[in-house]
This record gives C-alpha cells, sequence and structure tokens, in this order.
C-alpha cells in the first residue's frame, strides 16, 4: 500500500492590529490623516495597529476607539470588537493585568478644542482690535501735536543765492508757517514757498498748528553768500496798485521788485494798495476773486476767471511810461 505524503500548512489569521492597518492603507491614509479624521491620537493609533496594548489607556476607551474604525471605513462593529475582547482577554491572561485598569491610563483629553463658537470669536476679536486700532490712529492723527519734515534746504548749506525755496511735509489738516509767514499746504500735506535771504547766516523757522492749535516746528540754519547789487530802479518813481477781494475773503502772498510786502487775508471788499518799480507777484486763494486796479480803484477786474489758487502772478510797469499803463501776464 502506497503511502501519501501530508504537508502541514499554517493557517494564518490576521490580528485586529493588522486588519485596522490593512482598512487604513487600502484607503491611502497615513496614520496622521487619520488621527484627524477619527480623532484618535496618532500614538493610540500606532499602538492599536501593532498590537501594543500596554501603550493604549482603558479598555472602555479602546473599544471606542474600535467603534470609530469601524464606522469610518463602514465595516461591522460587532466584529472588530469581538476580535479585540479575545485578543486584550490573551494579552490580559499572559501578562497577568487585572480587570481593573489603572486611572493614569486615561487618554488626556486636548486642552483647547476649536468649536464654531470659538472660532466666531477669535474672528470677532480680531475685528475689533483692526477698529480699535484704526480709531486709534484716526483721533490720534487730529489731536496729537503735528509733525512737520523739511526736505529742503539742508541744514548747515551754503547758498549762492538771495533767495530759497522751502520745500517739506506736515499733516494735511495743519497750517504752515515759514518765518511767521503763512503758505499754502496741499491736500497730501506737502507745502513749498521761495523766501527772501540776508547776506550771512539766515535762521529759517517752519512752524505746523493743527486744527486743536498743537504745534511743532523745525528751525534750518543756512548760509547765503552773494553779491549785493545797487538797484538804479530805487531812483525810479514807484508805481502802485490796488488790490481787493470780492464775493469772499481771500488769501494773498504779494511781492514788490523782489520784496515780500504781504502776507494776509483780504477781507470782503477791503482793499490793499501796493507800490513797486517794476513788478508786482501775486500768490492768492482764489484767482476769480482777487481784484487788481490801476487806475486808483476806477476799474477792478480779478486776475483769473477761475475759482482756484493762482501762484506767482506777475504784473509788470512798462518802463517810459508816466500814466500807469501796464503789460499783465503769469510769470
Amino acid at each position: 500500500m502506497k503511502k501519501r505524503n501530508f504537508v502541514r500548512k499554517k493557517i494564518k489569521s490576521l490580528t485586529l492590529g493588522e486588519k485596522l492597518r490593512i482598512l487604513r492603507k487600502d484607503r491611502h491614509l497615513r496614520v496622521q490623516d487619520l488621527s484627524r479624521r477619527i480623532n484618535v491620537k496618532v500614538a493610540y493609533i500606532k499602538a492599536l495597529e501593532e498590537g501594543q496594548y500596554d501603550n493604549l489607556p482603558t479598555r472602555v476607551y479602546v473599544k471606542g476607539f474600535v467603534r470609530s474604525y469601524a464606522q469610518f471605513f463602514g465595516v461591522p462593529e460587532d466584529v472588530l470588537l469581538d476580535l479585540f475582547d479575545r485578543e486584550y482577554s490573551i494579552y490580559q491572561n499572559i501578562y497577568h493585568k487585572d480587570v481593573e485598569e489603572e486611572v493614569n491610563k486615561l487618554p488626556k483629553v486636548p486642552r483647547l478644542v476649536l468649536t464654531p463658537r470659538i472660532i466666531v470669536a477669535i474672528v470677532g476679536f480680531f475685528v475689533l482690535s483692526a477698529v480699535g486700532l484704526y480709531l486709534y490712529f484716526s483721533v490720534d492723527n487730529f489731536v496729537s501735536s503735528p509733525w512737520v519734515v523739511v526736505d529742503e534746504p539742508v541744514y548747515g548749506s551754503t547758498i549762492e543765492n538771495n533767495k530759497i525755496v522751502v520745500r517739506g511735509k506736515t499733516r494735511n489738516n495743519s497750517r504752515v508757517f515759514i518765518n511767521e509767514q503763512q503758505i499754502f499746504v496741499n491736500d497730501d500735506g506737502t507745502f513749498e514757498s521761495e523766501i527772501n535771504l540776508t547776506q550771512g547766516v539766515n535762521t529759517i523757522n517752519v512752524r505746523s498748528i493743527n486744527k486743536f492749535n498743537k504745534e511743532s516746528d523745525e528751525q534750518i540754519i543756512i548760509n547765503a553768500v552773494y553779491e549785493v547789487q545797487q538797484k538804479q530802479s530805487d531812483q525810479k518813481q514807484k508805481k502802485h496798485l490796488i488790490i481787493k477781494s470780492q464775493n469772499e475773503p481771500v488769501w494773498i502772498h504779494v511781492i514788490a521788485d523782489d520784496n515780500d510786502v504781504y502776507n494776509d487775508t483780504l477781507e470782503l471788499d477791503q482793499e490793499e494798495v501796493f507800490e513797486a518799480n517794476d513788478s508786482i507777484i501775486i500768490t492768492t486763494s482764489n484767482g476769480a476773486n482777487t481784484l487788481i486796479s490801476d487806475d486808483d480803484g476806477e476799474k477792478f477786474r480779478p486776475i483769473s476767471k477761475k475759482n482756484e489758487i493762482i501762484r506767482d502772478w506777475k504784473y509788470e510797469f512798462e518802463e517810459n511810461d508816466n500814466s500807469d499803463s501796464e503789460d499783465m501776464k503769469k510769470k
């Protein structure tokens, strides 16, 4: 009789950890990804998949982890829980673990859980903070002392001329005075004005005053070196020009023969007479409301047809003329 040879084969059944690992890898999920999906710590997922029950919390919590696996992957809970109970009983018998498990094996509850209410509160906090900062800087812009920066001329420089242009910037709600003479400030806070210099050391004081009469100033010292020329025009008979306002007060700056002679506001219908040998230069806040007359006030005419700022409008007297005739043109 022929003898049959039998080959023994080991039948291997998958452990709970192996099944859980296969479920995760079939979904192409990393441990970190699964941890976020089922709200179980990474360390507990690794310990459960590797069968390291020593590194897991109490039995009731581990059952919760297994249920989360089953619900997430869509497999029967009872199958996985039965397998867990069998393996956990074997683990207790082998390592003589008491049924009463240690309290310190409880999983740590995260200290901060982001809920919709907390997210709304955080967003609201940042919005209120932004609004508060905006209001603070807006109020500070009006209430605090104004700043003023002079870009030109440079402190301590030497100028070979008897005139210089002062340029700078301040808050756009401020008034600017250069050597106590008010000048125009543009909408962006920039300003510039030409001033006369004396031979030698000159001190230029620039002062900015806001609506609350708070002020700040900057002082520039420069040295002017130029040749003083004697003017024969002083011997000429000076001619005169009358300037007045209409409809509303206007601010004017008048230079007669290169000399600053007026820098102030003309009230409504106020007349001022200015004398010069050669020319008069006018800067005004409103050209249409600034009137001039060269015939002793018999007839006035505006220096511009537009209600706008006019800078350096020049009125020249003709030479060899005894009747105050003129040639008007803009500089």
